[in-house]
């Protein structure tokens, strides 16, 4: 993808991504998405015959920036990549934070398209399994290292849903009053050797 290219793609993301964190997925169109992008509508259709391409793409997208993020820690030990990935995935201050919480709030919206379109599906398992081999290989490295004492693949499945399952109750329930982080805390303490 050329430069140009590129930036035209990073800037249709950000307006989806404005869109979405605003009207939620119900409520998404192209026009909302044009309204939020500084260049035509037209220039929408010309990268994305529909809606459901363009999030299709946005998943993507989004899924390539937080492999960046994890792949730019590499030279950190285990726990403090582990702790990366939390903090991407679940923000300490989510709670306080209205941006990052409706940004997850139309995640999870995107995600219970699931069960019913096929592409979310494929989608969101082929993320999960992106995003659990990169906490697997986390905790492998952990564990050669003497970090941490887990069966890496099974514990990397566990800290992801318990991090899913915390990040719809903060976002859902407002549970304003605790530590989001509190309960992954837990868990990685349970992981230490």
């Amino acid at each position: 993808m050329t430069d140009g290219a590129a930036g035209t793609r990073a800037a249709i993301m950000e307006a989806t991504f404005a869109a979405l964190s605003k009207h939620g997925y119900a409520d998404l169109t192209i026009q909302t998405i044009a309204d939020e992008f500084e260049k035509s509508k037209s220039l929408l259709y010309y990268h994305y015959e529909t809606k459901d391409d363009l999030l299709g793409d946005f998943l993507e997208f989004i899924l390539d920036a937080f492999e960046a993020e994890v792949d730019a820690d590499e030279g950190a030990g285990p726990e403090d990549r582990l702790w990366t990935v939390v903090e991407l995935l679940l923000p300490p201050d989510i709670a306080e934070d209205e941006e990052a919480r409706e940004f997850r709030t139309a995640i999870f919206e995107l995600r219970m398209q699931a069960p019913y379109d096929e592409r979310y599906a494929e989608r969101f398992a082929a993320t999960d399994e992106r995003m659990i081999a990169a906490v697997e290989t986390i905790l492998a490295d952990g564990v050669e290292e003497g970090v941490f004492d887990v069966d890496p693949e099974a514990d990397a499945e566990l800290l992801l849903d318990t991090v899913m399952g915390v990040t719809l109750r903060t976002v859902t329930a407002g549970t304003d009053d605790r530590n989001p982080l509190a309960p992954v805390e837990a868990l990685v303490e349970r992981f230490r050797a």
